[in-house]
């Protein structure tokens, strides 16, 4: 057996290798063409797909990435493919483009945090957002994730995404929680 071979081969068996670019469609940006329009959502026009009306887009990195490693579905779900950069694309299909994806991901943002308590081994999150007061019950205490730059990224029990920006700009009890308990 081959050293290459040795090294793939795990507790399972010999591990398989794909080519990420055999199995993805990427998107030329150059020539991809976007258009909402009221009865069908998103339009998207490009060469080798056939024009495809009701077409929705879905970042892979919603909070790190949101405008970047798009993917695009047709109206029964199928992959048509993925375009790496939202400003790649030419200026006048940037808007449309950012309408449905401000539709698709809606992630309110925590503005401060009155408590963290458990309920019968459930955390709860008393927070003010920018849509107002929310209750959040978490699944575990690991739904609160940080992230780079002071972000937290945090999921309730229902699969609802909400950010914190900063939590270092928050007033000093939100932060002082924060500390404490993410």
């Amino acid at each position: 057996m081959a050293d290459a071979e040795r090294q793939n081969e795990g507790e399972r068996g010999p591990l398989r290798t794909f080519n990420l670019l055999e199995t993805l469609t990427m998107l030329d940006p150059a020539s991809l063409e976007l258009e909402q329009t009221v009865a069908d959502g998103l339009v998207l026009r490009c060469p080798g797909v056939a024009q495809t009306t009701d077409v929705s887009v879905r970042p892979c990195f919603p909070v790190t990435e949101p405008e970047k490693f798009l993917v695009f579905r047709d109206a029964e779900g199928h992959e048509i493919g993925m375009l790496e950069d939202l400003e790649a694309l030419p200026r006048r299909f940037r808007r449309p483009l950012r309408v449905e994806l401000n539709k698709q991901h809606f992630v309110p943002v925590i503005t401060g945090i009155d408590a963290i308590y458990r309920e019968f081994q459930i955390p709860i999150w008393q927070v003010q957002t920018d849509r107002g007061p929310r209750r959040l019950e978490l699944r575990s205490a690991h739904d609160a994730h940080r992230l780079p730059d002071g972000r937290i990224y945090v999921r309730d029990a229902e699969g609802n995404g909400y950010l914190i920006p900063d939590y270092r700009k928050l007033d000093r009890t939100s932060q002082g929680l924060i500390e404490l308990y993410v």
